[in-house]
C-alpha cells in the first residue's frame, strides 16, 4: 500500500524551508557585499591621523 504523504516533511514545511534557505543567502550576500565596500576601522591609528605621532614615543630604533 503507498502512502498519501511523499517524504519525511510537508509540502508546507519544504517551502518553509525553501524560505529559508533563500532569506539566509541573501543576508550573507548582502553582508559580504557591505564588508567589501567598507575599509577596516582602525581606531585613533586610522589613515586621517597616520601622520600623527605619540606624544612620548620616539621613532623605533634597532638595539645595539
Amino acid at each position: 500500500m503507498r502512502s498519501t504523504r511523499r517524504g519525511a516533511f510537508s509540502p508546507e514545511e519544504r517551502k518553509a524551508a525553501v524560505w529559508a534557505l533563500l532569506i539566509a543567502s541573501l543576508i550573507a550576500a548582502t553582508a559580504l557585499l557591505i564588508q567589501q565596500s567598507t575599509r577596516p576601522s582602525l581606531g585613533p591609528w586610522g589613515a586621517d591621523q597616520a601622520a600623527a605621532s605619540i606624544p612620548g614615543v620616539l621613532d623605533a630604533q634597532p638595539v645595539a
